[in-house]
């Protein structure tokens, strides 16, 4: 009688050991699912936000200080900290507290009643929820406008700030779409061919490292957000506020589906099929935030981007797995002959879905040919573009040219030559992708809407001023203030003050003429806009010095006139 079959240990903690890799994978893969739920139930923006209103109005002339000043935006804001700010005509602060609800941004003043008369300046900075920051100014004055009004601290975007958020945009990128992209040049283009032990070894060492540097750039995408949309330098990064959740809760979530995603995936990579479902969680966390999220139908959009950022690996991490393996199966002419022809069919495909989709977001996200011409994502888009376009000249010729070689090579020095050219090859695709991985870094932190001025969509400041003060008669100075002080469209405010420097109270218009050199504006027509205070809209048809001369009739035999000098930049 024989004895009976008994399973080696060996292999008993093999299978416990495959087991246990499985249930870790699927759990991590339930966990990345259960984030994503609760991602998906944000409900996406409908565009970037822009300021339609504010109360009071911008430059508005009150007799009172306002409770409450209220920003009113075409869609919901959020507020990031020390968001707003209110300036006195001194540029002191004025105590205040702001919140935003949905599409409104209100501020209180902490004692309007204890505010004098004079110019205020509201800065802030809202982030619309496409994550994009926008800011602003609003103007306004109380009794009378101020005749000199110090401009707000400058709120201009770190360089740095959106250097580094860039940057480790890049590295998201690059990183998430090789480790995932291995994953599936395991499963779809090596299948079941049997290919040498170093050739997979190499494969899932690359697979390690890239995942390791994802993760780290996922971890640190959260707080660079939060900087990028408080404009605040690179420092932020360090504080709480950047990495709080209440800040950047959307692209902690986001930051969670990739890691999870990418630890299933690197648990899994001994059974690629499984790994490469895995890395389904994984390739999908980019498309979770940003524009995608914010154009109409969001779920189109997100799915075009998903399925682009799967193109993209399926490319990347095929190029990469090709140049890794190929040194090692060229001499098995067989199996890199059919490895070779199914990338390369793959890699067409690839690329027929990028250009596709990439056409299709392209043209949700934008909406408009002068958002493409006109904005900085237009042109970094077609930078991307450009650059695909090289690629895919390369790839065709790679597919008519080399690839015949590698199939119609006889003999070992026919075969090494044949693989050694492909493989220079598939290496300056793979390089000419990173850098288009590059571009798509700094395209994604751009705004899609046409770089424009308007104080709605971007930074808007105090307009510049020309400021001038000369002696009316013996006991009266007069102020004229010129604004923007540029060619064009410009406003001329005249203040009268005593002797005391306080306005007066005249009982008639003052008369007021401009001119510079042979060109003549004549009278202009003043309207009264506060005590002692006077304006008229002029247009100047050229920089330089304007004269403005003044009268006012202060009695029955004093009228005096006063000649002030304005200079006006070209």
């Amino acid at each position: 009688m024989s004895a009976p079959l008994t399973r080696r240990p060996g292999l008993d903690r093999l299978d416990r050991r495959d087991r246990g890799r499985r249930a870790l994978g699927r759990l991590l893969v339930a966990l990345a699912a259960a984030a994503y739920a609760v991602l998906l139930s944000i409900s996406p923006a409908q565009a970037h936000a822009t300021l339609i209103g504010t109360d009071p109005e911008e430059g508005a002339v009150l007799e009172v200080a306002p409770e409450t000043i209220t920003f009113t935006f075409d869609e919901a804001v959020t507020l990031p900290p020390a968001g707003v700010t209110v300036y006195d005509a001194k540029g002191e602060e004025v105590t205040s507290e702001a919140t935003a609800s949905g599409t409104s941004m209100e501020v209180a003043l902490a004692n309007p009643s204890s505010l004098g008369d004079g110019t205020y300046v509201v800065a802030w900075r809202a982030v619309s929820a496409d994550g994009h920051p926008i800011s602003g100014s609003l103007t306004f004055a109380v009794g009378a406008p101020s005749l000199s009004v110090a401009p707000p601290p400058s709120t201009e975007p770190s360089k740095a700030t959106a250097a580094i958020h860039g940057f480790l945009q890049f590295i998201q990128y690059a990183a998430l779409l090789l480790v995932v992209g291995l994953v599936w040049f395991r499963a779809v283009i090596v299948g079941d061919h049997r290919v040498p032990d170093r050739a997979t070894a190499r494969v899932q060492r690359l697979q390690i490292v890239a995942g390791m540097v994802a993760v780290l750039a996922l971890v640190f995408l959260a707080p660079a957000s939060g900087a990028l949309q408080s404009e605040s330098g690179p420092g932020a990064m360090l504080t709480f506020d950047a990495w709080s959740p209440a800040s950047v809760g959307k692209e902690w979530l986001s930051a969670l589906v990739g890691i999870l995603g990418i630890a299933a995936t690197l648990v899994l990579r001994p059974r690629p099929r499984l790994a490469a479902a895995a890395g389904l969680f994984a390739i999908m966390s980019p498309a979770l935030v940003g524009h995608s999220r914010a154009v109409v139908p969001a779920w189109l959009v997100t799915a075009t981007d998903i399925v682009h950022l799967i193109a993209g690996a399926l490319w990347l991490g095929g190029l990469v797995g090709l140049a890794l393996t190929l040194p090692l199966i060229t001499r098995r002419g067989t199996v890199a002959a059919e490895i070779v022809t199914r990338f390369s069919t793959l890699a067409a495909v690839s690329l027929a879905v990028l250009a596709a989709s990439g056409v299709l977001m392209g043209w949700r996200i934008l909406g408009s040919w002068d958002n493409l011409l006109n904005s900085t994502y237009g042109t970094l888009l077609m930078t991307k573009v450009a650059l695909v376009v090289a690629v895919a000249v390369m790839a065709a010729g790679n597919r008519l040219l080399v690839l015949p070689r590698v199939r119609q090579a006889v003999g070992h020095d026919d075969t090494v030559e044949a693989g050694s050219m492909l493989r220079r090859a598939v290496l300056m695709e793979a390089g000419v992708l990173v850098v288009v991985l590059g571009v798509t870094g700094f395209l994604v932190d751009q705004p899609p809407q046409a770089d424009t001025a308007s104080a709605g969509t971007g930074t808007a400041t105090v307009a510049p001023t020309s400021t001038q003060a000369a002696k009316l008669g013996d006991d009266h100075r007069v102020y004229a203030t010129m604004t923007p002080a540029g060619p064009g469209p410009n406003v001329l405010r005249l203040q009268i003050q005593d002797a005391a420097g306080e306005p007066v109270e005249a009982s008639a218009v003052p008369s007021a003429k401009l001119s510079s050199g042979d060109v003549d504006l004549g009278s202009l027509a003043l309207t009264t806009v506060g005590a002692g205070t006077w304006e008229a809209d002029v247009v100047l048809p050229k920089g330089g010095t304007w004269e403005a001369t003044v009268g006012l009739r202060l009695g029955e035999f004093e009228s005096p006139l006063a000649l002030l000098e304005l200079p006006v930049r070209q």
